[in-house]
């Protein structure tokens, strides 16, 4: 339409300056005299620069709006038929009225449209490429804070430009997530930043740190800088298996945790689950009947003399002692009834072999736990895990290891369902549970922490390389409440299932989509919208180290818009002070040897006399 209208003006241009040579040659009517006339009356060609600027206007719009190709032109190209075609449009008045201007005036207007056409196809060419491929969305840009949050500056891209924002986690009470394949920058870019802002604003707070020690020192080292901001300074305690030096001692089964039944029940499922990884994924007759027997001798050991005996490392010997004489001394304690009639048939008929197979289920997997330096660590109490205790507050670093993730791993599962119990209570000051590498033990009741705590102000931050990770070591079911209860997730690059998963909860958005059809003289551009993924997965597949996306909760009083983020987190700067792990127990190293020796020998000769005088006093 606008060329056509471009192409008019021009016909007009052409014969009404030049009417005088077209009645020379014959070309003129009575209604061309006519039409010239009024034309001349109206003042609408007084100036002949003006028409010609409105008649490249058209022209220029429509080859610029409508024309154009993915190719690109250079600039010489564009711009020598563009300026050459303004030129000679332009400068044909002054050829006169002849067929000089005729010539100059369509020669000049031809050339600028070749030009303009060109001109279209390389802006068309840049407006045709898709998006940067890293760019995302509008982010929040504002931090939102309060003296729960934690807030981690971030870099992101939006419309080919770098945007800094926050990543505003507001409620960090819901839940948090923290997943990303080895390197990602879980630990320097969201650990760090959590342990940090969590100290300044005075958590609280229990560590799992499963590559011992690098949270462990960070944690050291951001209390040293922070102790001002607590208003009762806490006291750090750390448990590292592999060297008793640098480990205070504490005791998962201590009978204040034992107040019912029950809880020894639920403390045998986690020591026999952790123990056998296998059994997490279902229960057969000698599982539950090992099960059974772990329940028997804790409870066994907590009644027990006001329960001096009832530590893990006890509880391992007692388990190596001969099954029989343990049932003779456990029949006196009408206590054990309801937990030892399990095995009531099986006694009665005499069924010895299976009764040695079902024990031998428990004895088998736990075996490994007899190791002097874990009898020692086990058998102390250097502390309780009510880390939120307003009047005595701690910092708990938990160490593991590795290459003996299936011993340790058991232990500190112990520990944790403890902690998870002791510290889900209302009335306590805000406290933090932060555990990475999540599937390397079995918790027992975690989905439950998430989504009761937050009323007791305990903050959870849990950390996996995958969600196949949980599947593995959990089952699909509680994995996938796990994964579906917390409020903020942080995903670095993830594969798979993961990614798509992920890129669902993200949603879809319509985006403009573009096709191109190119003809000989030009080509059509045809746009339409459509439904796409936010965050396409391969995308979040793809994400460098240090990038993380994912989504944040807010709160009633607190609104967070957009909820998803999707940036690079410049990764935590080292803490002020560049301490190690301090050393706990002053002995030297032959002394701790032999300290450790001499608790072994004692636990074993515990065991020994209990039996022996409990059998005396049946006799």
């Amino acid at each position: 339409m606008f060329l056509l209208l471009a192409g008019g003006i021009l016909g007009l241009i052409v014969y009404y300056y030049a009417y005088p040579f077209w009645s020379a040659v014959g070309l003129r009517s009575a209604l061309t005299d006519s039409l010239m006339l009024e034309i001349y009356r109206s003042g609408t060609f007084s100036s002949q620069a003006s028409v010609k600027f409105v008649c490249l206007f058209f022209a220029t719009v429509s080859v610029i709006v409508r024309s154009g190709s993915s190719k690109d032109s250079g600039w010489v190209k564009v711009l020598a038929p563009l300026l050459s075609g303004l030129v000679l449009f332009f400068a044909s008045e002054l050829l006169g009225s002849g067929w000089g201007f005729v010539f100059a005036t369509l020669a000049g207007f031809s050339l600028y449209l070749v030009g303009a056409i060109l001109l279209g196809r390389k802006f068309r060419s840049f407006d045709a490429h898709l998006p940067d491929y890293w760019d995302t969305f509008p982010q929040c840009g504002e931090k939102i804070e309060n003296e729960y949050s934690v807030n981690i500056p971030m870099t992101y891209q939006y419309d080919g430009k770098l945007h800094q924002g926050y990543i505003n986690c507001v409620s960090p009470q819901r839940g948090c997530m923290v997943i990303g394949t080895p390197g990602s920058g879980k630990t320097a870019s969201i650990y760090a930043a959590f342990i940090k802002q969590m100290m300044r604003k005075g958590y609280s707070m229990f560590i799992y740190d499963f590559k011992y020690p690098s949270l462990t020192t960070r944690v050291l080292n951001e209390l040293l800088d922070n102790y001002g901001c607590y208003p009762v300074k806490p006291k750090m305690y750390i448990v590292n298996f592999d060297d008793p030096l640098h480990s205070h001692r504490f005791n998962p089964i201590h009978p204040r945790y034992l107040t019912d039944p029950v809880d020894a029940t639920e403390i045998a499922e986690v020591i026999l689950k952790n123990a056998n990884r296998e059994q997490a994924k279902g229960d057969d007759f000698f599982s539950l009947s090992a099960r059974c027997y772990v329940d028997l001798l804790i409870w066994f050991l907590k009644i027990y003399e006001g329960g001096i005996y009832c530590t893990f490392p006890h509880l391992i010997e007692l388990m190596g002692q001969d099954y029989r004489e343990v049932f003779n001394v456990m029949k006196n304690f009408d206590e054990l009834e309801v937990k030892r009639n399990t095995f009531a048939d099986a006694i009665k008929d005499q069924a010895f072999e299976q009764l040695q197979g079902q024990i031998a289920s428990a004895r088998v997997p736990l075996n490994r736990f007899a190791s002097k330096t874990l009898y020692w660590t086990l058998s102390g109490d250097d502390f309780s895990l009510d880390i939120n205790n307003p009047e005595q507050p701690k910092i708990i670093c938990v160490g593991n290891n590795p290459r003996r993730q299936s011993v340790y791993g058991t232990t500190l599962a112990m520990l944790m369902s403890q902690l998870f119990k002791v510290i889900n209570v209302p009335g306590r000051q805000h406290s933090a549970v932060l555990i990475d590498e999540l599937p390397t033990i079995y918790l027992k009741g975690l989905d439950n922490l998430i989504n009761t705590a937050r009323e007791n102000k305990v903050a959870v931050v849990i950390g996996a390389q995958d969600k196949s990770q949980l599947v593995k070591d959990y089952d699909q079911k509680e994995s996938d409440v796990i994964f579906n209860t917390v409020g903020n997730v942080f995903a670095g690059a993830v594969k798979g299932d993961t990614a798509e998963g992920l890129s669902k909860s993200f949603g879809k958005v319509e985006r403009e989509m573009r096709s191109y059809q190119e003809g000989a003289s030009n080509d059509h551009i045809t746009y339409s919208y459509q439904l796409r993924d936010v965050l396409p997965p391969d995308r979040i597949e793809a994400l460098s180290q240090g990038s993380f996306c994912g989504y944040v909760a807010d709160t009633f009083a607190q609104k967070v818009h957009p909820k998803i983020f999707c940036g690079e987190i410049k990764a935590e700067q080292p803490p002020v002070h560049r301490e190690a792990v301090p050393k706990i127990v002053n002995l030297s190293e032959k002394e701790m040897e032999e300290e450790v020796e001499k608790n072994y020998r004692k636990i074993r000769v515990d065991i020994a006399n209990l039996l022996f005088k409990e059998q005396n006093n049946a006799g």
